[in-house]
């Protein structure tokens, strides 16, 4: 039987217990929160699904304390903490993790979990999910021979510090470059709070990128305003316009002969998929810690500077999730 450690069970910690009982291997799970209110969300998401409860035994803790060695850790817990906790998880002998972005909160703290990683011989995969959508990879085909592709994101006032990194991902992943080079010049001159807390703030505006390719990213977040999620991808011959919300494509230019729809697909559904793939090739789609190393650090980059002109203040720490 195959042993999972789910440590975090709210919003999306929940999302992805739904998604673990879809396995087809027998499973113990270990889900670990200090809450509560969390641990009851997950148990009523839980029974808000079919599976068979005959396959799988769910075990229910407050702490990760004693419980050593396992198949894999989910962390799903927001980032303030998390070099700590993987530390104590790799003491514990647990070696393989999928942990939520982001990893952490300053480049410091990410070099010292990939340090303490390759002390022990320990794999971390991050959970950026488009990887997973059927509809993304059709569409990283159809750019396959692209020489350089353009990604520009629009929508409202989502949170850009805590969605940015998926963007990023998916513009690294589609032009399979992860160097990229960040400006946060023309983020707003407002800094929102964080529905995650008084810890975490929020921003919006627009963020751009590039890479060596020569592709270009542009991630636009307007503050007070509800415009759908809507993702442009291009290059010189080829144009897709894609509406995330509502589940469609338009094409401006090329692929005439393609028939392309867009499936949104939720974390309950694609977490299942991720761990089969790890159990059977001790490997995944999702980026690897060391692949995300470097849109992390640019992000601090260009979060913290930005706090800084806004307040004055400098931070060690920079305060998304």
């Amino acid at each position: 039987m195959k042993k999972i450690l789910l440590v975090g069970c709210g919003n999306i910690g929940s999302r992805h217990l739904q998604g673990l009982v879809k396995i087809k291997d027998s499973v113990e799970i270990i889900v670990i929160d200090p809450s509560n209110e969390a641990q009851n969300l997950a148990k009523e998401r839980l029974n808000e699904i079919q599976y068979n409860t005959s396959q799988f035994q769910i075990i229910w803790k407050n702490s990760i304390d004693g419980i050593k060695e396992s198949d894999l850790v989910i962390i799903a817990t927001p980032s303030k903490g998390r070099k700590n906790l993987i530390k104590n998880l790799l003491s514990l002998g647990h070696l393989r993790f999928l942990i939520e972005k982001m990893v952490c909160q300053s480049d410091a703290e990410y070099e010292e979990i990939l340090e303490q990683l390759s002390e022990h011989n320990a794999k971390v995969w991050i959970n950026a999910t488009r990887r997973y959508f059927k509809s993304y990879k059709l569409i990283k085909e159809l750019f396959v021979n692209s020489d350089t592709i353009h990604l520009s994101v629009k929508a409202g006032n989502m949170g850009l510090g805590s969605n940015a990194i998926h963007f990023v991902d998916l513009f690294s992943w589609l032009t399979n470059n992860n160097k990229i080079k960040l400006n946060g010049d023309f983020l707003t001159d407002e800094i929102f709070p964080s529905k995650r807390g008084k810890n975490y703030f929020e921003f919006a505006g627009l963020i751009t990128g590039s890479n060596p390719t020569g592709s270009f990213l542009s991630i636009n977040f307007l503050p007070h305003d509800d415009m759908p999620l809507t993702v442009r991808i291009y290059d010189k011959n080829n144009d897709l316009i894609i509406d995330e919300i509502n589940e469609n494509i338009t094409k401006n230019r090329g692929f005439k002969n393609k028939e392309l729809e867009f499936k949104t697909e939720f974390q309950s559904n694609l977490t299942g998929n991720m761990i089969s793939d790890i159990f059977l090739d001790d490997d995944c789609n999702l980026p690897s810690i060391e692949e995300q190393h470097i849109a992390h650090k640019e992000l601090f980059r260009i979060f913290n500077n930005h706090i800084e002109k806004i307040t004055k203040e400098r931070k060690d720490l920079c305060p998304i999730t």
